[in-house]
């Protein structure tokens, strides 16, 4: 998975008083080689909450549930859009999509989980054994960690293949005339 590109504060500033003197966010965003729609989001996070509200937010931030709850519930009743909400609030829109989404689909209660509902079962992290296992248990895991390589190799092999097929020029053998 790849880190995303944060931008500095100053970055940021920049960005919104270039607008605020060219009043074009597409020109800004040529200037700056920043998305526009990134710049309109700092646009409106700056109108909102000031510059304050464009200082760069740790990853994985934790919200309490009671905190989830209210805005979601500040969301549903005055219908705002994710895009305002995020910039009220300073949670992604990724975030708060997810938590409308837990809402609808399990209630409120849904905010108080630990774990986020995106999370695929299956599709987790192998967790250290305690005991040591056996040696069955052991082959077997090899096997499936082989299998799963092999898999991945076949995948990159077809994909290399069909990049890489050779144009092949029709070339006419003459004929035995």
């Amino acid at each position: 998975m790849s880190k995303e590109f944060v931008h500095t504060l100053e970055e940021k500033l920049t960005a919104v008083r270039l607008y605020e003197k060219k009043g074009n966010i597409t020109e800004v965003g040529r200037i700056m080689g920043v998305c526009p729609s990134l710049i309109h989001s700092w646009i409106r996070s700056y109108s909102l909450n000031g510059p304050a509200s464009l200082i760069p937010k740790k990853s994985h931030q934790i919200y309490d549930p009671e905190m989830r709850i209210a805005i979601v519930e500040d969301i549903r009743d005055k219908e705002v859009s994710l895009r305002e909400a995020s910039a009220i609030f300073g949670v992604s829109t990724k975030t708060l999509s997810r938590w409308l989404k837990d809402v609808e689909d399990r209630g409120f209660t849904a905010l108080f989980d630990r774990i986020p509902s995106t999370k695929v079962p299956g599709m987790t992290r192998m967790k250290k054994q305690k005991e040591p296992l056996t040696e069955l248990e052991q082959l077997r895991e090899e096997n499936m960690r082989l299998r799963a390589e092999l898999d991945l190799i076949k995948k990159v092999d077809a994909l290399v293949a069909k990049r890489c097929k050779p144009i092949r020029k029709s070339v006419r053998k003459p004929s035995k005339d």
